[in-house]
């Protein structure tokens, strides 16, 4: 049995959209049992205690985005720790909204070698690109920067406001890293592109 955790809801982004999305995508993976149990920023320090297979970041770093004293979830202590987890052997998946907010100097964003910049308001048409396979869907565009000399680009977008990267990958000490920008709404982490990549993705991690 594959035991992934996995971190979801946050202000913008609905859990149950995020939840859909990831068991479409399990229920794609090849010949494996995998549990699923999702978690909150509170229990993070627990359950990585216990070495799951695979932990899947799709909350961002800010808890209260409108308010005018923003609250963080991702402490010093965290942050090391996820950092030892990945290092050791431990995979993580930063998902969506697993990669804003969080800021450049912590071991986190370190260790994804990339992070979230912003998106154009709204839902734009973005065109996803890996090797010579594209689709599209109605997405919130993300564009992001990224050290390309450190880590394999495997996807990319393209809309009305630009070219970005949108998904890279790498090892981390002994375990793995992924990055996946996609995607914003229920109808879109649904959507059989996406599915099928972020099983691929999924997969990719488990693999050693």
């Amino acid at each position: 049995m594959i035991k992934v955790v996995a971190l979801v809801d946050d202000y913008w982004h609905s859990g149950d959209d995020a939840k859909a999305g990831l068991e479409a995508a399990i229920r794609k993976l090849p010949d494996k049992e995998v549990d699923v149990q999702y978690i909150t920023y509170e229990e993070v320090s627990q359950v990585l205690n216990e070495q799951p297979d695979l932990f899947i970041n799709a909350k961002m770093n800010v808890l209260n985005p409108k308010d005018e004293q923003k609250m963080t979830w991702l402490s010093d202590e965290l942050d090391k720790k996820i950092e030892k987890y990945v290092n050791e052997g431990g995979s993580i998946l930063a998902l969506h909204a697993g990669m804003a907010g969080y800021p450049s100097q912590t071991n986190y964003t370190k260790m994804l070698r990339g992070a979230f910049d912003y998106h154009p308001p709204g839902l734009q048409e973005v065109t996803y690109i890996q090797n010579d396979k594209t689709f599209s869907l109605s997405d919130e565009h993300y564009f992001v920067h990224c050290d390309v000399e450190k880590t394999e680009v495997y996807l990319r977008s393209s809309g009305e406001a630009g070219v970005s990267i949108a998904g890279w990958q790498h090892s981390y000490g002994k375990g793995k890293v992924c990055c996946f920008t996609p995607a914003h709404t229920k109808e879109g982490v649904l959507n059989e592109n996406i599915s099928r990549l972020l099983a691929d993705k999924i997969n990719w991690m488990f693999t050693r």
